[in-house]
């Protein structure tokens, strides 16, 4: 018998796998410190403006209320400028943890001190923790936040004039705070996943050759300049390999286009088994595909692209009966000044090398001779 998820399991947002779910939580941090960059005065406010009602409930104590939410309030905005200082926008989810219990103890301290004002100020208490998912990363991070929370609430409470009545009603206020809370939370963190996994699925088909799975031209031309980023602070040298499927023109215009589309992605998985682990491999068009080797020197380069080679010479492809070939140009970089210079020109280097290749016979490797 089939059986569907109740209502709370269906809220409950899937979690993505380890390094996924920390590129998600990464995202979310950053996505929060820009929001909240210039929001954190509405917390203030909200802390502020309810000392109306302390004016409206108690007139002989409201001054003294209202000094306990300016002291709160600047404990706020003092957070909201931290995190605004240069690198300190990381900063934000703790600030926000503080900034909505330092809300919640100010709103109890300052109800307190008046008469009859948890009648009236338990609703500043809703009001500040039903703030809390717009400033949390997940449900889970919004639980330990309220959890906090009503800890230090239970330490507030036991020091204020209050008659049990009143301190039951606040706790059932603020108990059903945290619930609405915490069901925000999870329709708000449910809703953010799925942009993200949207957001991820766009990116990759984005940089996704269609036909073969590698990656495309658009994705190896960021990859690329990245890996030459970091290899000009490692000083590492950096390898790309072009190589061209020989008489690709002849294999179209003799067996079709079904069976051209079929050597590429053949080719495609061949070269990627050729190929290191921590090595790129995409399509850098038509029947051009490029790798990008990191650490990788000249000698250890043509090597990876004369086991290329051999690994394509030697694979059955039933159609072209005779068999595939293909020709590579090897280009390397030892020490990166410019990182687009030096794109450029390994880019230039290696269709030099794999020209010369092709005009010597095809099936063979050319790489700079020292």
């Amino acid at each position: 018998m089939a059986t569907f998820p109740g209502p709370i399991a269906a809220l409950r947002p899937r979690r993505f796998p380890p390094e996924v779910e920390l590129e998600f939580r990464d995202g979310r941090v950053a996505g929060l410190a820009a929001v909240n960059a210039n929001t954190f005065w509405f917390m203030a406010i909200i802390v502020l403006a309810f000392g109306m009602w302390d004016w409206y409930v108690d007139r002989d104590n409201w001054e003294s209320a209202v000094l306990v939410r300016a002291f709160g309030a600047a404990i706020i905005i003092a957070t909201g400028l931290f995190q605004k200082l240069p690198g300190k926008s990381l900063w934000m989810p703790s600030m926000a943890k503080v900034r909505l219990i330092t809300a919640v103890v100010t709103a109890a301290f300052a109800a307190a001190i008046l008469e009859r004002g948890y009648g009236f100020g338990v609703a500043g208490l809703v009001v500040i923790l039903l703030t809390g998912p717009y400033t949390a990363i997940d449900s889970r991070d919004l639980t330990r936040t309220n959890a906090i929370a009503l800890v230090a609430l239970g330490i507030v409470l036991p020091l204020s004039p209050l008659d049990r009545f009143e301190v039951f009603g606040t706790l059932v206020f603020v108990l059903l705070a945290v619930g609405v809370s915490s069901l925000l939370g999870r329709v708000l963190e449910s809703s953010n996943r799925r942009a993200f996994a949207l957001e991820r699925e766009l990116h990759r088909d984005a940089r996704t050759d269609a036909l073969t799975g590698l990656a495309n031209r658009r994705a190896m031309e960021e990859r690329g300049p990245f890996e030459l980023k970091r290899a000009q602070r490692s000083m590492a040298p950096v390898s790309i390999i072009l190589c061209d499927v020989d008489h690709f023109k002849n294999i179209n215009d003799r067996y079709g286009h079904e069976v051209g589309d079929a050597v590429l992605r053949a080719v495609a998985g061949v070269l990627r088994g050729a190929l290191r682990e921590t090595d790129a491999l995409g399509r850098w068009g038509g029947e051009e595909f490029i790798a990008v080797l990191t650490d990788t020197d000249t000698r250890a380069a043509s090597e990876i692209a004369e086991r290329m080679r051999i690994a394509v010479s030697r694979t059955a492809f039933g159609r072209p009966p005779e068999g595939t070939t293909i020709s590579l140009g090897v280009a390397t970089v030892h020490r990166v000044q410019s990182v687009v210079a030096a794109w450029d020109a390994l880019i230039k280097e290696a269709d030099s090398l794999l020209y010369q290749a092709k005009k010597d016979g095809r099936n063979r490797v050319k790489y700079p001779q020292a």
